[in-house]
């Protein structure tokens, strides 16, 4: 897969920190999935329409896998410090003042408005979070407004024929968890010109309009679960969903969306499921997983036996020793990052950005007293350390992944309610 930056970012972090960050999402991600993410053409004015589960990790990610730049807008209240603001402005971050933060005052986003067309002048890409807040329920919220005055005012101003809103899925089993997996869709162009004529006859029926083909894009390219009284269901349904499917460990970083678009006909199916079958499923549900948790198993140990294999296990006796110093290596770095993050995060939606900044920032500071100490004493170890250590922190923690799997699906071969719990979980699956 390649990654080419076609225009120059206007923030010198930007430009330092995204090779490093690739790495911290092989940490962070045990799989990242790609799908269309040719969509967004460098070379064109485009402003994605991302959904926003986590406050910087889903930012993040439209940085580092879409070709070029992109400048994300950010809540206006964290540029209030000027270092903040530096900060923030080079890694193309740009304010947006709400309401609901107290701003008052149409003069402070006019400024938001002007940045936006100054970036489609120059064919650049902005990102906007169109739900107006992060949160990490798989539902999709109506999009804000925001993002289609600003298409709709920039057309008006400068008549470009290719502007155009591009929709984005950032999607997640947890979104608050490291070894987390990612699913980031991109959709299909929507062109500001197909809108304008409408626009000139009633601007605010054209605004709705382009609202809703946002939120119908959105809820194609991200998880949605319509009622959230089903929301614990509907995680177990996805549970059950991406144990069946066989995917491969490697590459991390993967071109495809084929287990997405199975985890989205399941929700689909739920989101319009009778009220006696939905009932029906959940008591399935609950009694399964509830039948589980008693025996101290889960689904995956349970439908994948594969895992526990005498393969798997000779891996982890040979693997042993490596993963070992990975660890070691790792650990100052991990306990400090956990426990900053822990004092510090008070909303689920800032844990692994927080946790991700933390380790990214101690981890680079550790590595450079590393590797400064071994040049002036000339420790050539301690040099080939400090250049090791990165892969083999990554190493520690596909080690404990691949631990977790071998355990939990040797106690669950060896368990004597296993054909019991097998034959429940067919139930539940004939369900759907």
């Amino acid at each position: 897969m390649k990654y080419v930056n076609v225009h120059k970012s206007d923030g010198l972090l930007y430009l330092i920190m995204e090779p490093c960050l690739h790495l911290a999402y092989w940490c962070l991600f045990r799989k990242v999935y790609l799908h269309n993410i040719s969509g967004v053409q460098a070379n064109k004015p485009v402003l994605i329409a991302s959904n926003h589960p986590t406050a910087f990790v889903d930012p993040i990610a439209l940085c580092l896998y879409l070709d070029g730049p992109v400048y994300n807008m950010t809540r206006g209240d964290v540029f209030q410090k000027p270092w903040a603001r530096f900060l923030l402005e080079q890694v193309n971050m740009f304010p947006v003042f709400r309401i609901r933060d107290g701003y008052t005052g149409r003069e402070r986003n006019d400024g938001v408005i002007d940045f936006c067309q100054g970036k489609m002048l120059k064919n650049q890409t902005v990102a906007i979070y169109v739900e107006g807040e992060h949160h990490l329920d798989k539902h999709v919220k109506p999009a804000q407004k925001g993002l289609a005055r600003i298409a709709f005012e920039t057309y008006k101003n400068h008549q470009l024929q290719d502007l155009q809103v591009v929709p984005a899925g950032a999607n997640y089993i947890w979104g608050d968890r490291t070894r987390d997996e990612l699913k980031l869709l991109i959709g299909e162009p929507i062109y500001i010109r197909d809108y304008w004529e409408a626009y000139e006859n009633n601007s605010a029926a054209a605004i709705n309009q382009l609202n809703a083909r946002i939120d119908k894009a959105l809820r194609e390219l991200c998880y949605h679960v319509q009622d959230p009284a089903d929301f614990e269901l509907a995680e177990q349904v996805l549970t059950l969903v991406r144990n069946d499917f066989k995917g491969r460990l490697f590459p991390v970083v993967e071109a495809g969306n084929l287990l997405f678009q199975q985890e989205h006909t399941a929700l689909e199916r739920l989101n319009t499921m009778s009220a006696p079958d939905k009932d029906t499923l959940r008591q399935k549900a609950d009694t399964y997983f509830s039948a589980l948790s008693r025996a101290g198993l889960n689904d995956a140990g349970l439908h994948r036996p594969e895992y526990g294999n005498f393969s798997w296990m000779l891996f982890l006796i040979l693997a042993a020793i490596p993963a070992a110093l990975g660890y070691v290596l790792a650990w100052p770095v991990r306990y400090l990052s956990r426990t900053l993050t822990a004092k510090v995060v008070k909303k689920p939606e800032f844990v692994t950005s927080v946790l991700m900044g933390a380790a990214a920032v101690l981890g680079v500071v550790a590595g450079a007293i590393l590797l400064i100490t071994g040049l002036l004493l000339h420790l050539s170890w301690m040099v080939a350390l400090t250049i090791l250590a990165p892969i083999l922190g990554w190493f520690a923690f596909f080690y404990r992944d691949c631990w977790w799997r071998f355990r939990a699906s040797r106690k669950a071969s060896a368990h004597p309610e296993r054909s019991r719990l097998l034959e429940m979980r067919a139930s539940l699956k004939n369900s759907l």
